[in-house]
């Protein structure tokens, strides 16, 4: 999971800097994608992780920030005060079907994460890794501070991503205000049941029929998505995470005519959700 960590530490130094992400909106004929979520009313909502978080009063978002990675890393929002740039906060996801170890959980992501800020100079770890609820859900805190700067990061597991809420500021009270406000500022935005999540479901004891995308070339390219399989085997949405139009199109039109064997869960076929990387 170093990648988690190297990307956060990458967008760590672009917000102190304050640039932000821009707001999305998903397109009204498909399923919502991590990277949809927008800012209403004073909250960042997002369909795909259920959740809504209220912003701190006063705060707003900066401009637009990267797009996915191929590792499936996104930067869903940052966000920084009006007026004085006395902190930043930083959301971001990492999506866990993509990630180096398929045994990699929260606890232990926020166990790499400390020990990776340990070994960075001039850095100190001010609060080991200690359980917490973030709305709702059971969660993991790391402390950590250097250069001037007080640091929190808050991970916790949705929809088999870790979410990540990261606060940095030179103000250590108001970091203690934004990380105590956290579990009442997130909530789950529905009761809605989102797919079970599967990784390595779309393998080829599970394929009853496939169609390869058309100009795969020399199939250099690895190019990770995600899709979700109905109760009847067909595929229900492709998310190409990160790909060129053309590439994104031809994955696209491929996937939408797979069928698989339904999934079953304690007997019944229910939808799930899984990833594969597809050679073009």
């Amino acid at each position: 999971m170093r990648r988690l960590v190297y990307s956060t530490l990458a967008v760590f130094a672009v917000t102190v800097a304050g640039v932000g992400v821009a707001r999305y909106s998903a397109a009204p004929d498909r399923a919502a994608h991590p990277e949809d979520g927008q800012v209403t009313n004073g909250s960042y909502i997002s369909d795909y992780f259920n959740l809504a978080y209220r912003l701190p009063e006063g705060w707003t978002a900066g401009l637009p920030g990267p797009a996915p990675s191929d590792s499936g890393y996104y930067v869903l929002g940052t966000w920084i005060p009006q007026g004085d740039l006395a902190g930043t906060i930083l959301v971001s996801a990492q999506d866990m079907l993509f990630s180096e170890k398929s045994d990699d959980d929260v606890r232990a992501i926020a166990a790499d994460f400390r020990q990776v800020m340990s070994s960075v100079d001039g850095m100190t770890i001010d609060r080991e890794p200690s359980e917490k609820s973030i709305g709702g859900r059971s969660g993991y805190r790391v402390d950590f501070s250097g250069v001037g700067l007080y640091r929190s990061m808050f991970a916790v597991e949705i929809r088999c991503h870790v979410v990540t809420f990261n606060f940095t500021t030179r103000d250590p009270d108001l970091l203690e205000r934004l990380g105590q406000a956290l579990e009442n500022d997130v909530q789950n935005k529905s009761s809605r049941f989102a797919p079970e999540c599967v990784r390595d479901y779309a393998v080829a004891d599970n394929i009853i029929h496939r169609v390869e995308p058309v100009d795969a070339g020399s199939k250099n390219a690895a190019i990770p998505v995600r899709i979700i399989v109905g109760k009847d085997g067909t595929v229900n949405d492709v998310h190409v995470i990160r790909a060129s139009a053309g590439q994104r199109r031809n994955i696209e039109e491929a996937l939408r005519q797979w069928r698989f064997k339904p999934y079953l869960s304690q007997g019944h076929p229910v939808d799930v959700e899984t990833g594969l990387m597809v050679r073009m």
